[in-house]
């Protein structure tokens, strides 16, 4: 066989030999090109319209009847309110107008109980204040729309800090036995809760000069 033949036997063998272990190689190629799904950080809700909730609650005048843990519209003698559950309910109202508001993230709480209109609601200030702490939403610096912690077992809505007068003006489901206006002072408060989890550049210590607490 002279040199012209054998050369002309190499090329297909060389030729099959590539094609072979380019197949060979693809499979770990193209798996190497396929990118992890990441998860998506958690979307912030949009809370500016809590507080014009808030107050329209306000104006509807709720009391209770009698004392008897069922918030009713019209100083008593309209129908249920909807953030209704037969048991102490500043929890409940704060979290329903939360809810109605278009904010959600309370429902990583752990006690969570239908309200009368079928709500999914929180019932307990322990237990929001602690999931605020565990999920980063735990504040020392109000903002409308916040929640505030105070006295023993109280919460209401922020409405606005009274930076000079050192008080929190909210509003307030379970108040007297009504929704209700309430001024707080800073002294009493625990701390503020926020429907999203706090930035680095957001959160402001105990002791701070800007924290809205004594």
């Amino acid at each position: 066989m002279n040199i012209r033949a054998e050369k002309r036997i190499q090329l297909p063998i060389l030729a099959i030999a590539f094609m072979v272990l380019v197949s060979l190689a693809l499979p770990s190629v193209s798996r190497a090109l396929v990118l992890k799904p990441t998860t998506p950080p958690a979307a912030s809700s949009d809370f500016s319209k809590v507080v014009p909730l808030a107050r329209r609650e306000l104006r509807r005048k709720v009391v209770e009847k009698k004392g008897n843990n069922v918030p009713r519209y019209h100083r008593g003698k309209g129908r249920i309110a909807p953030y209704n559950i037969k048991a102490f309910w500043c929890v409940a109202f704060a979290t329903w107008v939360w809810s109605h508001a278009g904010v959600n993230s309370y429902l990583g709480t752990d006690i969570l109980w239908k309200s009368y209109d079928g709500t999914e609601v929180a019932v307990q200030v322990r237990d929001m204040s602690r999931w605020a702490k565990r999920t980063g939403r735990w504040s020392y610096r109000a903002r409308p729309g916040y929640l505030v912690a105070y006295g023993k077992s109280h919460i209401g809505i922020v409405v606005k800090a009274d930076r000079k007068g050192r008080a929190v003006r909210s509003i307030e489901g379970n108040k007297s036995d009504s929704v209700a206006r309430v001024q707080v002072p800073m002294e009493s408060v625990s701390g503020y809760i926020s429907p999203n989890r706090l930035t680095p550049e957001e959160v402001v210590s105990k002791t701070s000069v800007r924290a809205d607490v004594d």
